[in-house]
């Protein structure tokens, strides 16, 4: 039984069949710098608590994003009205869910298959602010990506189609690329087909990184992997600062000081990512913005990044994100 601290009830959506979304113009002025582009917004303000949530369409993956301002207690009761697989992504705080017995922790990531009709009761303390990051995905647009992605398959073991059911027995940090992901959604500043193919290629990127994490829970971590946390996290940053340039395993290994027969498989342990794949993801993105901003020539961009002529560059930006920006 829920305590009486706990009485004020606010319905959460985690999904919806019909959007009715509210004029972004009538949204708060202090809520107004997190609306992103082609979100379609839902906010309720009263007495108790305000909640924004934004929705993102994106091929297809249905991405939610919620801010929840608790001013009293409050219970939020979440539920959604059809099946889906929704991977969430906690920030700036934690809640319990003592039904289901766990507690969705700050900066951890879990993932559920959902079944309508069961509600989710979570307790919300007064002065507490939240902000999570879903990615629901319905069961049959699920079995279509695992058809080009089989890594995904992972996910739906041990489903039943009618039970809801949390899919990693334990919650998975939100390591540094789905974080650096997550912020590039959260911050992509253009609008239109550009927009969505870029932030669809990014949620794409988060599903195959949670899919990587849970295919390797069981793997022991490797005690040389923990004892050069250090260095591979300041490998990981070098990598994101220098997308533009060539890295060769050799000399990443020499440069921080990483056993050349572990880096790669270290590097693996800790972002869920080997260090060619992560080098191209980045290598993408700054390409991408570079050619959708239109600040440099094609050519000079081609040049930086190393590719041979522009054509060659086109073909790799179309390949990655499914859309050509160079004809829009």
């Amino acid at each position: 039984m829920h305590s009486t601290l706990y009485n004020v009830n606010k319905s959460l959506p985690l999904e919806r069949t019909i959007h009715t979304y509210t004029s972004p113009a009538t949204i708060p002025i202090e809520y107004q710098a997190l609306l992103l582009p082609d979100a379609g917004v839902y906010f309720r303000q009263d007495a108790e608590c305000d909640m924004l949530s934004q929705h993102l369409l994106l091929g297809p993956f249905s991405v939610w994003l919620h801010d929840i301002l608790a001013k009293d207690n409050i219970l939020i009761r979440s539920y959604t009205p059809l099946p889906v697989f929704t991977l969430q992504f906690m920030f700036e705080d934690s809640l319990a869910v003592p039904k289901a017995g766990y507690t969705l922790d700050e900066r951890e990531c879990s993932g559920f298959y959902l079944f309508p009709g069961q509600l989710h009761r979570i307790p919300m303390a007064a002065e507490k602010k939240v902000f999570s990051f879903h990615i629901n995905i319905q069961p049959v647009a699920l079995a279509d990506l695992v058809r080009k992605y089989p890594q995904l398959e992972v996910i739906m073991h041990g489903v039943h189609p009618r039970v809801s059911t949390r899919i990693n027995s334990r919650p998975y940090h939100v390591n540094a690329v789905c974080d650096k992901l997550i912020q590039q959604v959260m911050t992509v500043k253009y609008s239109g087909p550009a927009g969505k193919a870029f932030m669809e290629r990014c949620v794409t990127d988060i599903l195959l990184n949670f899919a990587t994490q849970h295919a390797d829970a069981l793997q022991p971590f490797v005690y040389t992997s923990m004892l050069n946390a250090d260095s591979y996290h300041n490998l990981f940053n070098y990598l994101s600062d220098h997308p533009h340039k060539d890295h060769s395993l050799p000399y990443l290994a020499y440069m921080y000081d990483i056993p050349l027969e572990e880096i790669d498989h270290g590097f693996r342990q800790h972002f869920a990512i080997s260090i060619g794949d992560y080098v191209n993801m980045v290598k993408m993105m700054m390409v991408w913005h570079l050619v959708v901003e239109n600040k440099s020539t094609l050519e000079d961009i081609m040049r930086v990044t190393g590719f041979r002529d522009v054509e060659e560059m086109r073909g790799r930006l179309v390949e990655w994100y499914g859309y050509d920006v160079f004809g829009r």
